[in-house]
């Protein structure tokens, strides 16, 4: 909400630093508009410049309980002192102003919004506070969901609420800062984080989403829970793997520091590569990988991991072994095909080829099996396709299609390479049809099971339903 402060203008003071030219003197009309042009550009001048220093400044909307008044005045005071204007309903709500209404177009329109939590906050049932909130979780849904927009601030030692904002996740999966421990760096958080983003002009556009499929690794915890990490930098070199993750919420926080206990409970005396093999992928490659090191580096302005892995040779020992064939009228091609189709496609064994069905029950079981990945476990392949992954998390982000999209994206390779489905991922193009189908392009190349034989393709288009 951009605001224009009257703007006074000495008319007198302005004659007299700039008197006329007496020695050419002219017509008294002539002068007197002259003047009066000059007067209106330096006067529109100045309002375009009011005007762009405006639009310039961050918006930002602070909700808090009125008993942390005295510490949001500071706060406010720090942020006003970087030229980011800061909206408080007791400041900005004139006399006789809906104030519901003003409070929703104030957060609507805000660039940020900062939830300041407190033990204050949490010790009441009730506070305006908690309007604020839901007025703020609605608008949270319609955002990118690579942008910054909800900032939750500690004041003191308390508990971020554990409110629903939707896609399986709480107020506690969104990073907050901390003001109580040390406000400077505290501060500067804020600063670093207002500084880099957008304005409000610029942060509903589309086009400027990054490829945040990309932007993120994938982690398959030993318990089957997925986590979907920013990076800052990715070197994988042969078998080794060497990390810079920057998680942005409580729980992939909790995972990391999970596996830092891992690594530091390991009993002296014995190797770190008896460790259990977790899951992992980035962009277009996946491997069952084994924790090296995991350090947590902490800066006054930001705290990232670092995470040093090896991939595992047990399952590339056993990658090219032979499967058995179950059915004399398919061969293993046609059976990774109708799993890549499992992954992708979410298509069950009756869809994928309707004659096994009328096979015996016990073939039908084997093939089953076989799709799942079952027969192969025992090789290392620890990664089974009951069924499609994609449907699942869906539900989990339905309210931010861009950033399903690229999350499903990467765990399609995920079960594809672990799967030992294919060996490349050649093409995997995914676009959300509706709210009821993903669309998906699908090539890969198999491993040659002989040197005398080409490698098998499989290349397939088609859709995976999505859950209402």
């Amino acid at each position: 909400m951009d605001t224009i402060e009257e703007v006074e203008f000495d008319y007198e003071a302005y004659t007299r630093e700039n008197p006329p030219d007496l020695s050419k003197a002219r017509p008294g009309l002539e002068v007197r508009r002259e003047r009066r042009e000059a007067f209106k550009a330096r006067l529109i001048n100045h309002i375009n410049m009011e005007i762009k220093h405006a639009r310039e400044m961050k918006h930002v909307f602070i909700s808090y309980c009125h008993e942390n008044r005295t510490i949001v005045d500071r706060l406010c005071q720090t942020l006003a002192s970087h030229d980011i204007h800061i909206w408080l309903d007791r400041d900005n709500i004139g006399p006789g102003t809906p104030w519901k209404q003003a409070i929703q177009q104030a957060i609507q329109h805000g660039d940020f919004f900062i939830a300041c939590f407190s033990t204050e906050v949490n010790a009441r049932s009730q506070t305006y506070m908690s309007e604020e909130l839901k007025v703020a979780i609605e608008e949270l849904h319609r955002r990118p969901a690579d942008k910054v927009w909800f900032i939750p601030v500690k004041l003191n030692e308390c508990e971020i609420p554990d409110i629903d904002i939707g896609g399986g996740e709480t107020l506690r999966d969104i990073q907050y800062v901390d003001l109580h421990r040390n406000w400077e760096a505290g501060i500067q958080r804020l600063l670093n984080t207002i500084s880099v983003t957008p304005v409000h002009d610029q942060k509903h556009d589309t086009n400027a989403l990054t490829d945040e499929g990309n932007e993120c690794v994938l982690f398959r915890s030993v318990d089957g829970q997925y986590y979907f990490i920013p990076f800052q930098k990715v070197c994988w070199d042969s078998t080794e793997i060497s990390l810079t993750l920057c998680p942005n919420s409580s729980t992939q926080v909790a995972f990391l520091r999970k596996l830092r206990t891992r690594l530091r409970d390991v009993p002296a005396g014995s190797s770190i590569d008896q460790l259990e093999a977790i899951a992992f992928a980035h962009q277009e490659d996946a491997a069952w990988v084994k924790l090296q090191k995991v350090a947590q580096i902490s800066t006054e302005c930001e705290t990232v991991w670092e995470i040093h892995l090896k991939e595992e040779t047990v399952t590339s020992a056993y990658k090219n072994r032979t499967e058995p064939v179950i059915l004399e009228q398919l061969t293993l091609d046609q059976v990774a095909d109708m799993r890549a189709k499992r992954v992708l496609l979410d298509e069950k064994l009756e869809d994928a080829n309707p004659s096994v069905m009328q096979t015996t029950v016990f073939d039908q079981m084997l093939l089953e099996a076989q799709i799942r990945g079952e027969l192969s476990s025992q090789y290392g392949n620890r990664l089974q396709a009951f069924s499609s992954p994609i449907p699942e998390l869906y539900q989990r982000f339905r309210n931010t299609p861009e950033r399903f999209k690229k999350f499903a994206r990467l765990i399609s390779v995920l079960y594809l390479k672990l799967s030992n489905t294919v060996d490349d991922i050649l093409q995997l193009d995914i676009e959300l049809l509706d709210s009821a189908a993903l669309n998906i392009k699908f090539k890969g190349r198999r491993a040659s099971l002989n040197i005398n034989r080409e490698p098998t393709f499989l290349e397939f288009e088609g859709s995976c339903p999505l859950p209402e």
